[in-house]
């Protein structure tokens, strides 16, 4: 819908510019940027989706309707370190392994999926905490949230008392 985080936006519009000029859609990086931009604030992307949804017989209403309640897990349990500080790491492992435990992800193919945990408002490197959390876990049960959030304190993030010098990192480091 093009309403994401900055960073996540950026990251579509720098790929989608990156395939307008593969395809030889666009010439210029900055003119495919802008194609990018005005298709996104269009409202094309999110139309193709529901076309792609309705394809595969989704329930496009009982979707919207899911999405709009913006969480639907029992239990939702915002993550906060106690103290104010700074995100200085945070281990994507951890983090996977973590929305997997809580039932968000498969060991074996067999396992079945619940698509309503998992982790948002995640904290970025950078990012101040202590007022705000360092996430928000989504589980079945109480017991789940706790365990989820006492691993990610443990092992998931570090924090640092001084601003750690990632924000003038380019999110983009190298195009291949």
């Amino acid at each position: 819908d093009g309403h994401g985080p900055d960073d996540l936006q950026e990251l579509v519009v720098d790929c989608a510019a990156h395939l307008l000029m593969l395809t030889g859609k666009s010439a210029h990086l900055e003119t495919a940027r802008a194609q990018a931009n005005a298709c996104l604030a269009s409202g094309a992307p999110r139309r193709k989706w529901d076309e792609v949804l309705l394809a595969q017989d989704a329930d496009l209403d009982a979707f919207n309707r899911k999405l709009a309640r913006g969480d639907t897990a029992p239990v939702v349990m915002a993550v906060g370190t106690g103290h104010p500080g700074f995100v200085s790491r945070c281990d994507a492992r951890v983090i996977g392994e973590v929305v997997r435990d809580l039932g968000g992800g498969r060991l074996t193919k067999d396992t079945v999926v619940n698509h309503e945990v998992g982790l948002d408002q995640i904290a970025k490197p950078g990012e101040a905490v202590g007022v705000r959390p360092l996430c928000r876990v989504h589980a079945a049960t109480q017991a789940q949230a706790t365990a989820a959030s006492e691993r990610l304190l443990a092992e998931g993030f570090e924090i640092a008392d001084e601003s750690p010098a990632l924000l003038a990192a380019p999110l983009i480091r190298e195009v291949v």
